[in-house]
């Protein structure tokens, strides 16, 4: 998998099934895989020999010790259908089991396909059983819908119940931290992320019930660290966003952003605004002749930092992150290689220009395996400001 380019995961315009999981360790040589499907990205349809509209899908995972290896520990494959004569949107949810042993590291690979479709699409997924503390030993569920929850990012302060996979522990710990963490700087500055406090702002201890679960309220927006082990640094991290996330639906939040393709004297104006609506509408407006092309070019700019935030998301919003910046500039790269430390961005064909590369290393971080660093360089400056000069010109930038 190491040599196989997985850009399509991050085509957000083009993902139309966008299948959802979450990995939980059920015991020591089993794990749950969860899934979850909007039933609004699946076509139903009737046959003539059938009395119902029906969507049918194809999963089909193989499960690999790395990205390098080229053996096979376990797959399978087996087809679901979905009844929707009224056509609501819905989420069909479910859940399969996979061979996998404490103290290992594996890569899943999961292929979804709309079989009336005929279409795919995939996920890689890290499963980690070499700690038994880490988030993947923990199972989180809706307790009103019992559901079980398919992202670490919480918009609702509707009840939750966690459970742990080890029947042994009796009480658990959670963290709060209210944090703001500052943008990543353009891809050819040097610096050093601030070292991180894990002084936490508030903390409260949970006695777990015989089912080793407890239920509890995510109420203000923060990261949640939830530790069976208070000296350790892992557990299970919940973020919670505001009600709309991961889309922009208010002006305020559309504002931070602007910082990738503004200037200070810009920004600086932008913030200070008695109406910071007027004064967002008005940036935009000044990029282009018309509000039409005013209105094309904010679709296609938040379009990809609500993409960022579905694909980047860590301890801090996607478009945030490394990837994100890079990703909302840039836009998706041609092509993607992954390898257990990290993954290589391969913008361009060798053909009108050359191929821009950015190589972003994997980062130990107790509150996510979606954290990756960019290894920055002088050499992207002017990459960066043709890109920036290309968005405030009102043009949507792909390299």
């Amino acid at each position: 998998m190491s040599k196989y380019n997985f850009a399509k995961l991050y085509k957000g315009s083009e993902l139309i099934i966008k299948p959802k999981f979450t990995v939980f360790h059920e015991t020591e040589g089993n794990s749950e895989v969860h899934f979850q499907i909007l039933s609004n990205g699946l076509l139903y349809n009737k046959p003539e020999n059938l009395k119902d509209y029906t969507a049918n899908l194809k999963f089909m995972y193989l499960l690999y010790e790395s990205f390098t290896s080229t053996t096979i520990i376990d797959s399978a494959s087996f087809v679901i259908s979905d009844v929707n004569n009224e056509k609501v949107n819905k989420s069909i949810t479910g859940m399969f089991n996979i061979k996998a042993q404490y103290p290992k590291r594996y890569i899943l690979r999961v292929i979804v396909k709309d079989l009336n479709r005929d279409i795919e699409e995939e996920q890689l997924i890290q499963i980690d059983k070499t700690s038994r503390q880490n988030r993947q030993n923990y199972f989180t569920e809706n307790v009103k819908t019992q559901q079980p929850l398919l992202s670490y990012q919480i918009n609702n302060n509707g009840a939750v119940r966690v459970t742990h996979s080890d029947k042994m522990i009796k009480r658990i710990i959670v963290k709060y931290y209210d944090r703001e963490f500052p943008l990543s700087p353009p891809p050819f500055i040097s610096y050093s992320a601030k070292r991180f406090d894990f002084e936490p702002d508030s903390f409260y201890y949970v006695t777990l019930d015989e089912n080793s679960s407890f239920e509890t309220n995510f109420m203000l927006e923060g990261l949640y660290h939830i530790q069976s082990d208070s000296t350790a640094t892992e557990g299970l991290t919940i973020m919670r966003v505001d009600k709309y996330f991961p889309a922009i639906k208010k002006h305020e939040d559309m504002l931070p952003s602007l910082r990738f393709i503004s200037t200070n004297k810009e920004y600086k104006a932008i913030s200070e605004a008695i109406d910071s609506q007027d004064a967002v509408d008005e940036f935009w407006l000044d990029r282009t002749s018309s509000p039409d092309k005013s209105r094309r070019l904010i679709r296609n700019y938040y379009s990809r930092i609500e993409d960022s935030n579905e694909f980047f998301t860590s301890h801090v919003p996607g478009w945030k992150s490394d990837r994100g910046l890079v990703y909302v500039v840039f836009g998706p790269p041609d092509n993607i290689y992954r390898s257990v430390s990290g993954e290589s961005w391969i913008y361009g064909n060798n053909k009108s220009q050359p191929n821009l590369t950015f190589n972003f290393t994997k980062t130990f971080n107790p509150f996510s395996d979606n954290d990756f660093r960019l290894k920055r360089s002088p050499e992207y400056k002017s990459f960066w400001y043709n890109a920036v000069d290309t968005w405030r010109q009102g043009r949507v930038y792909n390299y």
